[in-house]
């Protein structure tokens, strides 16, 4: 087997710029984004693109105790125009947390985990890892609700005001959003039920499927199957293949899996590699390459699981900067897929 060790997860990316002065003109030259997909899927297992915080358009707006905070440009717009059609039914919201970058996330993390009363374990419990939280999008914007001139933000109080989420929740999808921790889904989803929790994702047609349908984000990727056309429904299916296979791979060795598809492979991609070309690929089989880590089961000799030079973090607990190639491999008896000739070299 032939491994690429990648020497980095992306923790720490950010966006930059060069400056080129002449005689007439010191400002900096713009950075071209090139922009992002409004289906990336970030949850406790799928990592932030490594490149997204160099490629989303930030805008600042403010929170509802009126503190400068950041959100994605278009789901800030479309949530503006959400406010508005609620106010006009005598619903007020406003945002309180929503973009938060990977650094942020790490300091955070950092903080927690050196606090006497909480420690790593409690940090390890409620603490996103850094590079695995929506919020890095800046497409995830928690709300509240204002009731009676007051602000009502405690997350036992928000969840008491069914009837009040309920019409929030009617309206999100004629404006691109869903609802993204449902109740009694926290097993796909990885969180539990948050009415407060909204996501967007700039199609109003797939956000009135998912949310018609009490959808989670994980079930909508799930349920495509031109996955080729897809890359998040490709990228889902994936990584739930290899979490499968992983945890088969290493029984009881491991107690979680994290992943980072680094690339997806095109039909044309395929065709045109002579080393993909000779896997015989079927029509909805996907080549990919992957980063992942693990995280060892208390019971685990880490040696027993570093068997690709992967170097272990203690304070995520993780074995991470591991990197294969490999195929998700459609299986047409039981509409299943599965992952083959993982980490061969081609």
């Amino acid at each position: 087997m032939i491994f690429a060790i990648i020497l980095s997860l992306g923790f720490f990316a950010t966006a930059c710029s060069v400056n080129k002065k002449d005689d007439t003109n010191t400002k900096p030259k713009n950075v071209t984004k090139k922009g992002i997909d409004y289906l990336v899927l970030v949850n406790k297992y799928s990592q932030l693109p490594d490149d997204w915080e160099d490629n989303v358009e930030l805008v600042t707006a403010k929170d509802a105790w009126g503190d400068d905070i950041k959100v994605e440009k278009k789901a800030y717009k479309k949530y503006q125009e959400l406010k508005k059609a609620l106010e006009d039914e005598g619903i007020i919201i406003e945002l309180d947390s929503v973009y938060r970058s990977v650094k942020e996330q790490q300091e955070l993390w950092d903080e927690w985990s050196n606090d006497p009363e909480k420690g790593i374990d409690y940090v390890r419990q409620y603490v996103a890892v850094p590079g695995y939280s929506e919020h890095h999008t800046g497409l995830a914007l928690d709300i509240v609700i204002k009731k009676d001139g007051e602000l009502i933000y405690e997350n036992d109080d928000m969840i008491a005001e069914r009837e009040i989420f309920e019409k929030i929740h009617e309206k999100l999808a004629d404006y691109g959003f869903i609802l993204r921790y449902l109740e009694g889904k926290d097993d796909i989803t990885g969180y539990a039920y948050e009415p407060w929790h909204l996501r967007y994702i700039d199609d109003v047609t797939i956000a009135k499927e998912i949310m018609n349908n009490n959808l989670t984000f994980e079930e909508y990727l799930e349920s495509v199957k031109d996955i080729k056309s897809v890359p998040e429904a490709a990228k889902y299916q994936i990584e739930k293949a290899l979490q499968k296979y992983l945890k088969e791979t290493y029984e009881d060795k491991i107690t979680t899996a994290k992943f980072n598809v680094t690339k997806i492979y095109t039909t044309k991609e395929e065709q045109e590699n002579e080393g993909i070309k000779t896997l015989n690929l079927g029509k909805n089989d996907v080549a990919f390459s992957v980063t992942y880590q693990l995280q060892p089961a208390d019971d685990s000799y880490i040696d027993e699981l570093t068997l690709v030079d992967g170097e272990y973090d203690e304070e995520l607990g993780m074995i991470k900067n591991i990197s294969r190639l490999g195929v998700l491999k459609y299986n047409s008896e039981d509409d299943s897929y599965s992952i083959d000739n993982f980490g061969t070299g081609w």
